[in-house]
């Protein structure tokens, strides 16, 4: 009876810690040190979200939206699983808090693996669509920022390039950004785009931060990456190719494993720098 009753408050310690970890927000300054960044572009931010799989986010969508206006970004990506396939879309007010979120700064979004595998994933395009965010689907968009040119690059659910006609028409940018959901794919992002492409940092998600995170070991299990997996929270780097960076969001949702464990919903502000050459 001892036994049972010790693993029944185990339980409920468990599920209360993981309903209180749900509604919780860590938010992460994350600063990105580059030697190539013109000086006028030092100090850009870049806010990060991802996985939000609406309607299933149980962080406050006005705190969430309250703290992305207190740091004024310059930009605002969201790197896909925005709603989750097992809910009905119409019910998410999916446009709305997008609409929101693209009033505090310019916004960019991709799919994930969720929004092609729904069943309303042409509604859900159409909403997008009609939003003040840009939907970017294997294409490209130059912005300006302080005189210079930008490129934010956005692929589709498991692409890890654009098309080789429009890979080669990527114009001169001053940097390129790229927007690609699945993390596990970073060193064929970096063969895909080699280094006269000039992608600086690559933003990501799906991982879910390895959902249950332990001391010295990080995330326990994320999909595609499986057991222990590398690449779950943010920043990586290979040592052959120290010009691009994967910076990738533990996201703010759950999808079908309910709860978190030392795993806060995650809100990144990345922070460009300008870095002198040794």
């Amino acid at each position: 009876m001892f036994i049972i009753l010790s693993l029944l408050i185990l339980l409920l310690s468990f599920c209360l810690y993981g309903y209180w970890t749900n509604r919780q927000l860590e938010i992460e300054s994350l600063p990105l040190p580059l030697t190539s960044l013109p000086a006028e572009l030092d100090g850009l931010k870049i806010t990060h979200l991802s996985d939000i799989h609406l309607k299933r986010l149980r962080v406050d969508k006005e705190f969430l939206l309250k703290e992305i206006r207190l740091v004024k970004p310059d930009l605002i990506f969201i790197t896909g699983d925005t709603i989750d396939r097992t809910e009905d879309l119409a019910t998410t007010t999916i446009q709305q808090f997008i609409n929101d979120i693209a009033v505090i700064a310019p916004t960019y979004v991709i799919e994930g693996n969720h929004e092609p595998t729904c069943s309303d994933f042409n509604y859900w395009r159409e909403l997008l669509s009609q939003s003040s965010a840009t939907l970017l689907e294997n294409d490209y968009e130059t912005i300006y920022i302080n005189q210079h040119k930008i490129g934010i690059i956005g692929l589709k659910n498991n692409v890890t390039s654009l098309n080789k006609k429009r890979q080669e028409s990527l114009p001169n940018h001053t940097i390129n950004l790229l927007l690609a959901h699945h993390p596990e794919h970073f060193h064929e992002y970096l063969t895909n785009f080699d280094e006269k492409d000039n992608v600086i940092a690559i933003f990501s998600g799906h991982a879910h931060g390895g959902q249950i995170r332990l001391p010295l070991i990080d995330g326990l299990l994320s999909p595609n990456q499986g057991w222990f997996p590398r690449y779950t929270n943010g920043l990586y780097q290979e040592v052959t190719r120290s010009t691009t960076y994967l910076i990738v969001s533990r996201g703010l949702s759950n999808s079908r494993f309910p709860f978190r464990i030392n795993n806060k919903p995650h809100l990144i502000n990345v922070i460009l720098t300008k870095k002198n050459k040794p």
